[in-house]
């Protein structure tokens, strides 16, 4: 969805500063329910994980279900990155985009919002780790995002509205 209201928005602008497209405060201001929305999901998904499995001790067995904080601080240790990113986009970058940017640079806007296209193949990988039991299912999910690379694609596809073509000298 992202990247689908990415290319829109940097595709209708024709002037990279100065055009403004609906879309893109919109979707900021759609953004940062989502984003406090999926930790909590997240941290749900790690609890009732944590609950159903029992998380035993080192020699495996089960043992009562951990207080809330205790959870809390396994889910931080374990998603840190995660949590980062997403408290960081509602914290700073939902802020910069509507106070900072003033209506100004939809179009770089856009074209960040393009970078998501590679996000349902990290997350299809994610699963294919948790479902194979020899790790091999995964390859060719990985060369699709790794050497043939989404994001890399993603990136390419987008240069040419951010770089103009330089003349070349002969």
């Amino acid at each position: 969805m992202a990247s689908t209201a990415g290319y829109i928005v940097s595709t209708s602008c024709k002037h990279i500063i100065d055009d403004q497209h609906w879309l893109s405060s919109a979707y900021t201001q759609f953004a940062v329910p989502y984003f406090i929305y999926d930790i909590y999901a997240m941290f749900l998904c790690h609890w009732h994980k944590h609950q159903v499995k029992g998380h035993g001790g080192d020699d495996g067995a089960a043992r009562a279900p951990g207080s809330t904080w205790a959870i809390a601080r396994g889910y931080l240790h374990k998603e840190f990155l995660m949590v980062l990113h997403h408290a960081a986009m509602v914290l700073v970058c939902f802020p910069l985009s509507v106070v900072w940017r003033q209506g100004k640079g939809d179009f770089f806007l856009g074209c960040m919002l393009m970078a998501e296209v590679s996000t349902p193949f990290v997350c299809l990988g994610k699963i294919l780790i948790q479902v194979s039991e020899h790790g091999r299912v995964q390859e060719p999910n990985g060369e699709v995002t790794g050497r043939g690379g989404t994001f890399k694609v993603a990136a390419k596809g987008s240069s040419p509205f951010v770089i103009p073509p330089s003349p070349r000298a002969f």
